[in-house]
């Protein structure tokens, strides 16, 4: 009698585990790492290839770029580009630095993979591999929008990025570098939902880009 508990006891523990529907860390973790195993490589910087870069840079490309032209990445030279006076409407050219890639720079850089407001496609240098380390909380399943939601708290590591990548002038030029680099010893911590479908769980970022 105690033998035939045991066997049903584990039984039922099988099929609990390989139900992809269960809310339990086994299945946010795989839910988690499949989001992850599509947000990397990341694409840390995105810019037109080849380029000149004006004075007017609020998102500090000029700087990022100087930053991976000494490490190799990109080249630099002086080159020039057509400015037009707001008042009188005159274009006039002016120097100004031109980036382009190396052939080191091209094993990282991606074309095409953002659009620009105006519709303009633009790459960017992309890199990295992400690996989920553990789920550390998770709320139970509840109703929103007809959908069964749970919020995870979860930690998860980047590795396979280059050498040059961790280097603190690289690091202190793109910002979005440096949790990911020091990941290894501390990893990264988020919290994001996964919603039940029909084939288990799924991250919420990759429901959106199905247009679920």
């Amino acid at each position: 009698m105690l033998l035939r508990s045991t066997i049903f006891a584990v039984a039922v523990a099988i099929v609990g585990c390989s139900d992809p529907k269960a809310a339990n860390e086994d299945n946010f973790k795989v839910s988690i790492q499949a989001y992850l195993d599509t947000a990397y490589p990341k694409c840390y910087l995105y810019t037109e290839l080849p380029t000149t870069i004006g004075d007017f840079d609020l998102n500090r490309i000029k700087e990022k770029l100087q930053a991976l032209a000494k490490a190799g990445i990109v080249s630099k030279k002086e080159g020039s580009r057509e400015i037009s006076d707001y008042f009188s409407r005159v274009k006039k050219t002016v120097p100004a630095p031109l980036f382009d890639l190396t052939d080191e720079g091209r094993k990282y850089y991606k074309p095409d993979i953002e659009k620009t407001l105006g519709g303009k496609s633009v790459g960017g240098f992309c890199f990295g591999k992400a690996r989920i380390k553990e789920i550390t909380q998770f709320t139970e399943p509840a109703d929103l929008f007809g959908q069964k939601v749970s919020s995870v708290n979860y930690t998860y590591e980047v590795y396979d990025l280059p050498e040059w990548a961790k280097s603190p002038e690289i690091i202190s030029a793109i910002d979005s570098l440096k949790s990911d680099v020091e990941s290894l010893t501390t990893p990264v911590k988020k919290m994001e939902a996964v919603i039940l479908t029909n084939n288990g769980w799924v991250h919420e970022k990759i429901l959106k880009r199905a247009g679920g």
